[in-house]
């Protein structure tokens, strides 16, 4: 089985100069994706559909995400990481170029699929990428660096494209997004080291416990996505029930969410690496607390426990941002034969736990309330963190040599 091998030495400085830029990546791919949030009616408009069949769009590329990663990443195991990266990004650009130019739904809909096919592409090798970047000891905080990007994605780039796409047009923000795409693209080509993938000597455990690591992973990933999605869904009604108001309010809660997010990267970064376990357990902890909280509040007259909303609104971004961190860095804590295929699996669990959430979330909103949403949402989350916390081999207490083996 292949594994990832970096040929050439890195240049003095370079490794932060390579995460930030595929952080950009991570920053670009996040904003393209939810592009359709901020700017519904104008697309509905548009396109002439209806709102529900834009919202669609993000529900077809989380499916499509889910469906195409694992035989795309087969089709790409043994390519360089370098042009692996480059290319998914470069599909990025041209995704969006091809949005900006639709001439109808369908269209749309085929160039959003473009996006979505190299998406789960990217998110599989981008991690073991920036592990392999890193030196021993710093690979939790390479990869924080790069999810860093995501929580930017939600402070500015999605209210800037919304605000670009209300000013100038959907289409202008679309490509715009292509035109930084092909650019982060071409510096990737530039910054990064080839990165050849070549065959691995080590034997595979025969009995089974890898995969079952992985299977244990890919339950508490979808456990917790699954929960966070069901109520992040519903965010605005969390906001309405919680403060008793919308429109700006919502907005500066969106921007403390996304604020708190980017303390919650720092902080992870900070203590992954010599706490993994204690990392992902205290990340759960606190999204499931921060859900309690919520639900604590939306139960009440509107707007009488504002201050506790406040603060269940701004530890779910702290926490749950540093979620992916901890359980995509365990995916490659333990040694594997090929890190890449088993990030992709994690992927996959990801993705259908967000369209999943979407879908289940909206049954549960229109027959019972927003209480019982969170509510469900916690013991969702909640049942991740016992997972975690169960599966001692899977999440180890001690940062393990694999992530430099990845290098």
């Amino acid at each position: 089985m292949p594994r990832q091998t970096t040929l050439g030495t890195t240049a003095p400085g370079s490794t932060t100069l390579r995460l930030v830029v595929l952080a950009a990546a991570a920053f670009a791919y996040v904003t393209a994706e939810t592009l359709p949030v901020g700017l519904l009616p104008e697309i509905s408009a548009d396109m002439s559909v209806s709102e529900s069949s834009v919202g669609l769009l993000l529900t077809f590329y989380a499916y499509g995400v889910a469906a195409m990663t694992m035989p795309l990443m087969t089709f790409v195991h043994r390519w360089p990481r370098r042009r692996v990266v480059v290319v998914t990004v470069a599909a990025l650009a041209i995704s969006q170029l091809i949005s900006a130019v639709a001439v109808g739904y369908p269209m749309l809909v085929v160039a959003r699929m473009i996006c979505a096919a190299t998406h789960g592409v990217f998110w599989a090798v981008v991690a073991p990428v920036a592990a392999s970047l890193a030196a021993p000891g710093k690979q939790g905080k390479a990869i924080a660096t790069v999810y860093a990007g995501t929580s930017l994605a939600l402070v500015a780039g999605n209210p800037l494209s919304a605000a670009l796409g209300q000013w100038l047009g959907w289409r202008t923000a679309a490509a715009c997004i292509g035109l930084v795409s092909a650019g982060i693209a071409v510096t990737l080509y530039f910054v990064l080291p080839v990165m050849r993938v070549a065959e691995d000597k080590k034997p595979v455990a025969k009995n089974g416990t890898l995969d079952r690591s992985l299977v244990l992973i890919c339950v508490a990933t979808f456990l917790a996505v699954l929960g966070h999605f069901i109520a992040y869904t519903y965010f605005s009604l969390l906001v309405d029930r919680g403060l008793g108001s919308m429109g700006t309010t919502l907005t500066v809660m969106l921007l403390l969410y996304g604020l708190s997010g980017v303390v919650g990267i720092w902080v992870v970064g900070k203590t992954f690496d010599r706490w993994p376990r204690r990392s992902t357990i205290g990340a759960l902890s606190a999204v499931t607390a921060a859900l309690l909280l919520l639900w604590t509040t939306v139960q009440s007259a509107p707007g009488s426990l504002a201050v506790l909303a406040i603060l269940g609104i701004a530890l779910w971004g702290f926490a749950f941002t540093t979620v992916p961190v901890c359980l995509q860095s365990s995916v490659l804590a333990t040694p594997r034969a090929d890190p890449d295929r088993a990030s992709a699996i994690y992927v996959v669990a990801f993705q259908l736990a967000i369209a999943s959430g979407a879908l289940v979330g909206g049954v549960i909103v229109d027959r019972s309330s927003i209480a019982v949403v969170t509510l469900v949402a916690a013991l969702l989350v909640a049942s991740a963190l016992v997972t975690v916390a169960l599966a001692r081999g899977s999440f180890p207490g001690q940062r393990r040599t694999a992530l430099a083996e990845v290098a």
